[in-house]
């Protein structure tokens, strides 16, 4: 039986309602036509083995009826069964591939022609398909006298690689769970040791966990798949080059503990650089916080840059939902960022579905996607795009939901953390349904510990204490029948819950009005108020009430028509005002230095505006902003923003409480009449009426 029909098989064993023709084309992508001969094929194998038949109800849809135990003796059996005996040109295409990798044994293509049993001409076309493909990488490969055939070429472009086909037509739980139930898997696991991905699967949950690190369950596999080829590569000699810049310091904390667990489990000794380089390459993959990574101030401005776009694209107002939307984008985008340096891919296993049930917000973010590419130098990945998708089709979740909710419940899902509230929201929206939190498999325990009466989940669990229904991460309408009948079925489970008012926006209109009226907001009068909501039980989100520019960059700050001779003494002299009210320390400005020596000048953010920064730990004490306008422009080294005629510089503290001074920053760095003016000023006061205006009413922090 084939995979497909396998998988359709499977489908009409996990649900109790009807499916129509309409939904399975659509879930599998396929024809209709296509699918009665899938239906034909079910059919012929249930008949075969005395079981009764997929039925058709008219107005209805098609409903394969059995009793519970038969259901999961069927979809046991069902799969495994392999319709030829010969290899298909993908299967090929892997076993060729990993066979050459393996430097521990000798690749001989007469040898390869037996083992995979074809002819000498289709093998001749296997390798020519090879080499075209390992092209893009800058890999080749090669016949030597002794080695036979190997890949030659960067040693970070072959993990890359090898990551990008092993993750491409495996599934990592798959491959742990099931071994060589295929020949894939059976390939795979002839180069990477079951045993192997086990232990670091281990370690991974064990060392990360025990340092309260939020573990995302998508790049958590991809994490033991790199790492898995990683060790294979490091126990057969492969090492990358002492000369090529990694982009990490090595420090304390989770990270390294991990790799130091994973060096002593498997007796290695890589070097400095090695450890530098895995330590990197799973920070890419898991980013914390802005303290992580040199992008962070790229990662905001485009983060911030992206939900202006795709709201202006769509109509939808995101600016309601900004902080929890900002901060998923930001964080994401700062470990995108640092995957694109390094060479490495996040692969998403909902893009195509994520692609065709948003495709508005979808053509939103591909359409923004060359923005991110000026600064990566590199396409946009179809899977980076649908992952910054689910963010924003969340978020649109979120603004409408209903504000009364009837049943309580959890969300299980491994695909991701994004998914999984994304999953949550349009439960609670569609379906008057309250999630109380959203967990990964790991954690099935904490359920008992919740007050919850149905659980939802989009892989298979067992959990008899409560009522669980399997589902898509994203809603199809085959879901949505189910998801009826399973409410109706545990109807005695409704209950009545009530939402607390986020009074944010109350509250910050309050104090607009009080401006308006001549009155004056100080921090005294403005804890008063915030005091008066709580008393009134009013939930305030802090995170919104924020300084603007206007509250942070002082007159004192503002440095005019000044002379720099290169562009080290120009980050100094803009610093200085921050230095003098010991808003950072002199190694702040080192730093600054001493990055862009070394990566560049990526601070140069606009045609002609720079934005000198560091990470907060290198001498940052509060949050503060300085301005120098230049006389004569500098050149900082950028191909296409030189040269700089305005330098800001930014002292943040977190990753959050900066982002309205950010969002004047990004509307500076577009609007060139505005910088024009700001470049004329003379005197400190025009440069104000510049810089502000059509500005806002302050908010206080």
């Amino acid at each position: 039986m084939k995979e497909r029909t396998q998988r359709i098989f499977a489908r009409f064993l996990r649900v109790n309602t009807p499916l129509t023709f309409e939904d399975l084309s659509k879930e599998f992508r396929i024809s209709e036509r296509t699918l009665r001969n899938e239906l034909v094929l079910i059919n012929e194998y249930l008949a075969e083995n005395n079981y009764p038949m997929v039925s058709t109800t008219r107005g209805k849809g098609m409903k394969l009826t059995l009793p519970d135990q038969e259901s999961e003796k069927l979809l046991a059996q069902v799969g495994g069964s392999r319709e030829k005996d010969y290899y298909r040109p993908d299967e090929r295409f892997l076993a060729l591939l990993l066979d050459i990798a393996d430097s521990t044994k000798t690749t001989l293509l007469y040898e390869m022609e037996e083992k995979l049993q074809v002819s000498k001409s289709t093998l001749d076309e296997d390798m020519r398909k090879l080499r075209q493909y390992l092209n893009p990488y800058a890999i080749s490969v090669v016949s030597l006298t002794k080695q036979g055939i190997v890949l030659q070429g960067d040693e970070r472009s072959i993990r890359s690689m090898l990551y990008g086909v092993i993750h491409s037509m495996t599934d990592i739980d798959h491959l742990i769970s099931d071994g060589d139930s295929d020949a894939v898997n059976k390939f795979v696991l002839d180069y990477l040791d079951k045993r192997v991905l086990q232990v670091l699967g281990e370690q991974y949950d064990e060392v990360l966990k025990k340092s309260r690190v939020k573990i995302n369950h998508v790049y958590r596999n991809q994490i033991i798949l790199f790492l898995g080829i990683w060790v294979r590569r490091i126990q057969e000699g492969n090492t990358v080059s002492e000369f090529a810049k990694v982009r990490a310091e090595i420090g304390e904390g989770p990270v390294r503990n991990f790799v130091d667990a994973i060096c002593a489990d498997f007796s290695l000794s890589p070097s400095l650089n090695e450890i530098k380089y895995i330590t990197f390459t799973i920070e890419s993959f898991n980013p914390k916080d802005m303290n992580n990574s040199l992008d962070w101030v790229a990662a905001q401005l485009l983060a911030i840059q992206l939900i202006e776009h795709v709201e202006k694209v769509t109509g939808i107002p995101f600016s309601q939902e900004e902080g929890d939307l900002y901060e998923g984008l930001y964080k994401h985008i700062t470990g995108l960022l640092s995957r694109a340096k390094n060479d490495l891919q996040a692969c998403n296993p909902l893009k195509d579905t994520i692609k065709e049930s948003y495709a508005v917000m979808y053509d939103a973010v591909a359409c923004f996607s060359k923005r991110i590419e000026e600064y990566t130098k590199k396409a946009l990945s179809e899977d980076e795009i649908g992952f910054l998708t689910v963010y924003f089709s969340t978020s649109a979740s979120r603004i409408n939901e209903e504000e009364q909710y009837v049943y309580q419940a959890v969300v299980v899902c491994n695909h991701g953390i994004s998914t999984g509230r994304l999953l949550a929201a349009n439960l609670k929206k569609q379906f008057n349904i309250e999630i109380v939190a959203v967990l990964s498999s790991y954690e099935l325990a904490f359920i008992d510990k919740l007050d919850v009466d149905l659980i939802f989940t989009s892989i298979p669990i067992e959990y008899p204490q409560k009522p669980v229904l399997l589902l898509n991460p994203i809603l199809r309408e085959s879901d949505k029948k189910e998801l009826r009948a399973f409410l109706f079925e545990h109807k005695d489970k409704k209950r009545s819950v009530s939402n607390k008012l986020d009074a944010t926006k109350l509250m910050q209109d309050v104090l607009a009005l009080i401006v308006e009226s001549g009155g004056t907001i100080t921090q005294e009068s403005y804890q008063k108020v915030e005091e008066t909501f709580k008393q009134h039980d009013l939930k305030i989100n802090t995170r919104e009430i924020q300084p603007m520019l206007q509250d942070v960059l002082k007159d004192s700050n503002i440095l005019l028509n000044k002379e720099g001779k290169d562009w080290k003494e120009v980050i100094t002299k803009v610093a200085l005002p921050l230095i003098e009210e010991e808003v950072i320390e002199e190694r702040y400005i080192n730093a600054m230095i001493k990055s862009v020596e070394e990566f560049g000048p990526y601070i140069v953010v606009g045609k002609h505006l720079a934005l000198a920064h560091a990470r907060p730990e290198d001498g940052v004490n509060k949050l503060g902003l300085s301005v120098m306008t230049l006389k004569e422009p500098v050149n900082f080294g950028h191909p296409d923003n030189d040269p700089v005629k305005i330098v800001f510089c930014l002292a943040a503290v977190n990753s959050h409480s900066h982002i309205k001074v950010m969002k004047s920053l990004v509307e500076l760095i577009d609007d060139t009449e505005k910088l024009d003016k700001l470049f004329a000023a003379k005197d400190v006061r025009t440069f104000n009426q510049a810089l502000h205006e059509d500005a806002p009413i302050h908010d206080i922090q």
